[in-house]
């Protein structure tokens, strides 16, 4: 069966056979992170130096036709600063690259504005970057980053066991993936984007800062993007079950749009940013911690076995 994603253009088994050349290709047994993780790293001294690169997407080409533009400028930093505090790290310095079709005042101003907020939002410093005008490459334009972060330890999942308990934490919306899907949805009518426009566009949540509040109770986090839950498989083989609260009304909007319930799980976050996994011990204590930064669900648990099995809203079981 063709899903909805492919049809748009993305196809999502190819991407990961892509994912997994590029880490059989490039992989070495002195990095200290597999590559294909939420971030790369190397060894300086005591330290361990953090790096990773992320775009916005086609999330772009819809700012350009709502005119909501600035909040790309966020997506990008936050698509960065939450993988690399994924595996630990704190940003230290971001570089942006900024592609465009023709001169675009407006576009970069804006695009430099939203790069200024989620810079300062994160703690991080915008050390440069680069921009180019590229007719015939770039459609409208493009936008990523590249971030450096700094960690003392590193946080791969390699000490998660059965038992664990998996939290949630909520997103600001579908953040920065997906669109290719969305827009599909759009052209062919489906969706009004003069009615979820705003919703739409809004920026993805940047994470960083609250996970590295809590980076000494908890073992493992997931920032979930593209491919949604399946990146879960990421941080640990055992199996991993979880029971996903209702999700905001711009999901059911895009399911109701032709999307299936299954592919739903696979492309979108659902309404879950972030899920970490943690002792039950610590649980109490990170909800503590976060109150008023973040609304944090209870997931589900890490069980013996293999494989990850949500239990959706509606109450349909998925083994991805």
């Amino acid at each position: 069966m063709v899903s909805e994603y492919s049809k748009s253009g993305v196809d999502l088994n190819k991407l990961r056979s892509y994912h997994s050349f590029i880490s059989s290709y490039l992989s070495s047994s002195d990095l200290p992170i597999k590559i294909g993780h939420y971030a790369g790293a190397i060894k300086l001294g005591d330290k361990y130096i953090v790096m990773h690169v992320d775009g916005v997407g086609t999330k772009t080409l819809l700012a350009l036709k709502t005119g909501i533009i600035e909040p790309t400028g966020i997506d990008c930093v936050a698509m960065n600063v939450n993988d690399i505090a994924c595996v630990g790290a704190k940003p230290i310095a971001l570089v942006d690259y900024l592609a465009l079709e023709k001169p675009m005042d407006d576009v970069v101003e804006k695009v430099l504005r939203g790069l200024k907020h989620g810079a300062e939002e994160s703690q991080a410093i915008i050390v440069g970057g680069e921009t180019a005008i590229m007719p015939g490459v770039i459609t409208g334009y493009d936008l990523s980053c590249s971030v450096v972060g700094v960690a003392d330890k590193l946080k791969t999942g390699q000490d998660v066991k059965p038992g664990d308990v998996i939290l949630g934490l909520a997103s600001n919306g579908i953040h920065s993936n997906g669109y290719s899907l969305v827009r599909k949805l759009i052209d062919e009518g489906k969706i009004s984007l003069e009615k979820w426009a705003d919703e739409l566009l809004k920026p993805t949540k940047i994470y960083s800062n609250s996970v590295l509040s809590i980076l000494d109770k908890i073992k493992a986090a997931a920032h979930i993007t593209g491919g949604s839950f399946t990146k879960l498989r990421r941080i640990t083989n055992y199996r991993i079950s979880i029971r996903l609260p209702d999700p905001p009304e711009v999901f059911k909007v895009i399911e109701n749009g032709g999307v299936s319930h299954e592919e739903m799980h696979k492309v979108f976050n659902m309404g879950i940013g972030m899920v970490l996994f943690v002792s039950k011990e610590n649980v109490e204590e990170i909800i503590k911690t976060l109150e008023g930064k973040e609304k944090v669900m209870e997931l589900g648990k890490v069980e013996e076995g293999e494989g990850i099995k949500i239990t959706t809203y509606r109450g349909q079981v998925l083994n991805l």
